[in-house]
């Protein structure tokens, strides 16, 4: 599989959408809002996009819940992360959730949620109530349950944004935020290794965030980070996958092509650029046509229908319990 996921235009493959997925450099492609109308029109993308591409190939989205769930009619709406650890029950719903999200995207022939959040904290703008909660502890606890969720559905966890991007407010959608503090091991990354250690997260996506007590790159793009934090001191053997680098954290990297080129070089086995085919152009020229084996293990099972799903037992009393969730915390935060 290649080391490029982008992204396409809308609702059915253009004649360029082919194209970029024909490119042997091109290992995935990662979903939008723009690209969902109803479950029937994406059935139909996702079967077209497998058929064009006639490889093993990588089909993403965002589907955390909350204010990051890029499908949602005709999907369960699902609660923040945030919610989980509010409720009374937040354990078990938490692995329920990670489940019924899981379970609806597999059976819609995706194979990935790049899920869930590990970041500390809700003051960062690009965070908020996307993370479990400000404590390591208590992240560890509700994430391993919204992982093993994912898992028993048959999703691959992958957790972001290492080594943590709650400690600041800039959001790097926006701006490259700086991290100056010296404890970000000590205190955000404690939660990554702990999943790590428990052999819970299958993939890694670092933040575009300068920590520069340690390295003056961003994580996303810093063989500090990556190769000798990530890899040796913490032993991950996982997938790492840059963030979007057409987010502005990314821009003190280069170009388009320097940032997939630094990105790479740092240890990211699959790079993300979206929402600027020129820059994707950029990319997928400058990238050598390599190979990335070990992206296989993302790939998505064999599971039923969507319609088969909705029928069980288990998806119906799992939808009604995060249904509820959902309401109730819509209600307590209106």
């Amino acid at each position: 599989m290649g080391p490029l996921m982008l992204d396409v235009s809308g609702y059915e493959l253009d004649a360029e959408d082919r194209e970029i997925i024909q490119h042997p450099t091109v290992g995935g492609i990662i979903f939008f809002a723009r690209n969902y109308h109803d479950r029937q029109q994406l059935r139909a993308l996702t079967k077209e996009i497998r058929k064009t591409a006639n490889r093993p190939f990588l089909i993403a989205v965002d589907q955390e819940g909350g204010r990051v769930q890029r499908f949602r009619d005709e999907f369960t709406l699902l609660p923040p992360a945030k919610a989980f650890a509010s409720h009374a029950q937040g354990l078990e719903l938490a692995q329920d959730g990670g489940w019924l999200m899981a379970a609806e995207l597999l059976a819609m022939d995706i194979d990935l949620s790049l899920a869930p959040v590990l970041d500390l904290g809700f003051d960062c703008k690009a965070i908020g109530d996307r993370a479990f909660s400000d404590q390591p502890q208590q992240v560890i606890r509700y994430a391993s349950q919204f992982i093993k969720g994912m898992k028993q559905a048959g999703m691959a966890a992958t957790g972001k944004h290492f080594p943590g991007h709650g400690g600041v407010i800039a959001d790097s959608h926006l701006e490259t935020p700086v991290d100056s503090r010296d404890s970000i091991k000590s205190h955000d990354m404690t939660v990554f290794k702990a999943l790590i250690e428990q052999n819970l997260l299958d993939a890694m996506m670092p933040a575009h965030v300068v920590f520069d007590h340690f390295d003056s790159a961003p994580a996303s793009g810093s063989e500090y980070w990556l190769k000798q934090v990530l890899r040796h001191d913490l032993k991950f053997n996982g997938v790492i996958f840059s963030d979007d680098l057409n987010m502005k954290g990314a821009d003190v990297l280069g170009s388009y092509g320097d940032r997939a080129i630094a990105a790479q070089q740092a240890g990211c086995d699959m790079v993300m650029l979206c929402n600027n085919r020129e820059g994707a152009i950029q990319a997928l020229d400058g990238l050598p046509q390599t190979q990335v084996p070990s992206l296989e293990t993302l790939c998505k099972k064999s599971t039923g229908e969507y319609s088969e799903l909705t029928a069980s037992r288990m998806w119906q009393e799992t939808q009604q319990r995060i249904s509820r969730l959902t309401e109730e915390w819509r209600e307590k935060n209106a």
